[in-house]
C-alpha cells in the first residue's frame, strides 16, 4: 500500500497526538489517522471507533487493506464510552461540535483523565469546550490554527492537571494591555474563544481568523444598529467592545509568549 498521506488538519492533529503507545481515535470515519500512526510506527496500536456502522465499515475497509487487523482494534459505540480506564494514553475527538466534545469529557470524566494526552477539533463553538476543559482542569499544552482551502479550523491539545490551567492567568496580560478597563471575567471569555496561547501567539493564520470575526461582528454591528429595542443596544454595546478589543489586538503585531 501506498505511505499514507494527512490533510493540513488531520496532520496537526497527528503532530500534537503523536508518538504514543495506544491511540484512541474516537469518530474515526476512515481510519486515517489510526493507520498513519501505526504505519509510520508512531504508536504501537490504535483503537478506531465511531458511533455510525457505516463509517467503521468504511475504516474496517482500510484496516484490512493496510494488513492491520491485529493493531487496529475497531469499535462501535459512542465517543469515551467505546473506552476501558487507561486502555489508550492519547485520545483523539475531531470534526465535532464543541458542545458535543464537552459532554463526551464530562459524561466520561474519569475515562478522559485516565489519558496522558487529548487532542480536540472543534468544528465550532470551541469556546464552550475550553470553558469545561477549564473547569475539568484539564490544561492546554498546545493550540494551533490550521487552514484547508479556505476554512479555518483550531486543534487544541490538553493534559489532566491538579487545579486550574495556570496559562489563562500567564497569558491575560497580553489582552489586558489592550485596554486598561477590561475586566477578568472579560479577558477570560476572549480566552475561551480564540485559545489563551493563540492570542498570545498570534502566527498568521491566527491573524486571518481574528480579522474575519471582526468582519462579522461588524456586520451584525451594523444590523443592530437599524433597530430600537434596548436589548438590541445593549448587544450592539457589547460587540463593538469586542471589535475595539480584536481590532486593537490585530493592530499590535507580532508578540512573544514564553
Amino acid at each position: 500500500m501506498p505511505e499514507l498521506s494527512l490533510s493540513n488538519r488531520m496532520q496537526q492533529i497527528a503532530d500534537f497526538a503523536l508518538p504514543c503507545d495506544t491511540l484512541a481515535d474516537l469518530g474515526t470515519d476512515h481510519a486515517l489517522l489510526p493507520i498513519y500512526a501505526v504505519t509510520s510506527k508512531l504508536a504501537a496500536r490504535a483503537i478506531a471507533s465511531d458511533i455510525n456502522e457505516g463509517p467503521l465499515a468504511r475504516a474496517a475497509d482500510n484496516v484490512n487493506a493496510y494488513g492491520l487487523i491485529g493493531q487496529i482494534d475497531l469499535r462501535l459505540g459512542d465517543g469515551l464510552r467505546t473506552l476501558q480506564y487507561g486502555e489508550a494514553d492519547v485520545i483523539v475527538s475531531a470534526g465535532i461540535g464543541g458542545h458535543v466534545h464537552m459532554q463526551m469529557v464530562t459524561q466520561s470524566i474519569d475515562i478522559a483523565r485516565s489519558a496522558r494526552r487529548l487532542v480536540f477539533q472543534p468544528m465550532n463553538a470551541g469556546h464552550v469546550l475550553r470553558e469545561a476543559l477549564y473547569d475539568l482542569d484539564f490544561h492546554i499544552i498546545h493550540e494551533a490554527t490550521v487552514a484547508e482551502e479556505d476554512k479555518l479550523y483550531e486543534v487544541i491539545a490538553v493534559e489532566p492537571g491538579d487545579g486550574k490551567d495556570r496559562i489563562y492567568a500567564e497569558t491575560a496580560p497580553f489582552l489586558t494591555a489592550l485596554d486598561a478597563a477590561m475586566s477578568v471575567s472579560e479577558c477570560r471569555r476572549l480566552q475561551f474563544v480564540y485559545g489563551p496561547t493563540l492570542l498570545a501567539n498570534p502566527t498568521p493564520l491566527m491573524r486571518r481568523r481574528v480579522a474575519r470575526e471582526v468582519e462579522s461582528l461588524s456586520r451584525i454591528v451594523g444590523a443592530l444598529r437599524q433597530s430600537d429595542r434596548p436589548a438590541s443596544a445593549n448587544r450592539r454595546q457589547s460587540l463593538e467592545r469586542d471589535i475595539a478589543i480584536l481590532s486593537a489586538w490585530l493592530g499590535k503585531g507580532e508578540v512573544e509568549y514564553e
